[in-house]
C-alpha cells in the first residue's frame, strides 16, 4: 500500500522539525528549508527528473551533490534520504509542512486578505493584531491583494474559514431579503 502525498508530508516533516527542536535549529532549518523550496519552485520538473528511470543514476546523484552543496548536514540527509527513498517529488510538500509545525509552535496563523483597494502596511499590520487577537494567537501574517470585485470592505480567509466583510455580500445579502 503506498503512502499519499500529504501522509508523506506529515511523516517527514514531523521528523526532521523534532530533530531541528531536538538539535536548536529550528530557524536555521526553516531558513535553510526555504531556499530549498526556492529550487524546486524554480525548477518544476526536478523532482520528477530525480525520480525518473530513463535518467542515469550518475547524472541524478551529480543533481542530488548539487543540491546536498553548502547544506547543513540535517539537510544533506534530508535531501539524501528522499533521493534513497523515492520521495524527492514530495520535497516542496515536506517543507510546506515543516512550515505548518513551525507556525504551529510559535502561533503564528496565515491569511490571505482581499481588499478593493491597495491599503497600506498600517493597515494590514493593524488587520493582522485585530485578527490575531481575536482567535488568540501572537502573529498573523497577511498576504494581501487587491480585487476591486469586492467593491468595498475586506475578506480575510485562513485555515479555511471566511471572515466576508465586503460590500459586494452585504449587497448580495439584501438581494436575497428583498426576494425573499
Amino acid at each position: 500500500m503506498s503512502l499519499d502525498n500529504l501522509t508523506i508530508a506529515k511523516r517527514y516533516s514531523k521528523a526532521l522539525f523534532e530533530l531541528a527542536e531536538q538539535h536548536d535549529q529550528l530557524d536555521g532549518l526553516q531558513s535553510e528549508l526555504n531556499e530549498l523550496r526556492k529550487v524546486f519552485q524554480t525548477v518544476p520538473n526536478l523532482g520528477s527528473m530525480l525520480s525518473d528511470a530513463l535518467l542515469s543514476y550518475d547524472k541524478k546523484r551529480s543533481i542530488v551533490e548539487q543540491l546536498e552543496k553548502d547544506a547543513s548536514p540535517l539537510v544533506k540527509n534530508f535531501i539524501q534520504m528522499t533521493f534513497d527513498y523515492g520521495r524527492v517529488n514530495n520535497i516542496v510538500g515536506i517543507i510546506n509542512e515543516f512550515d505548518n509545525l513551525v507556525d504551529e509552535k510559535h502561533q503564528i496563523v496565515r491569511a490571505n486578505l482581499t481588499t478593493a483597494v491597495e491599503i497600506t502596511d498600517d493597515q494590514k499590520q493593524q488587520i493582522a493584531d485585530g485578527f490575531a487577537k481575536k482567535i488568540g494567537v501572537k502573529k498573523v501574517v497577511v498576504d494581501s491583494k487587491v480585487d476591486d470585485s469586492i467593491i468595498g470592505g475586506a475578506v480575510l480567509e485562513s485555515h479555511g474559514l471566511i471572515y466576508d466583510g465586503s460590500i459586494s455580500t452585504q449587497i448580495n445579502q439584501i438581494k436575497q431579503q428583498l426576494l425573499s
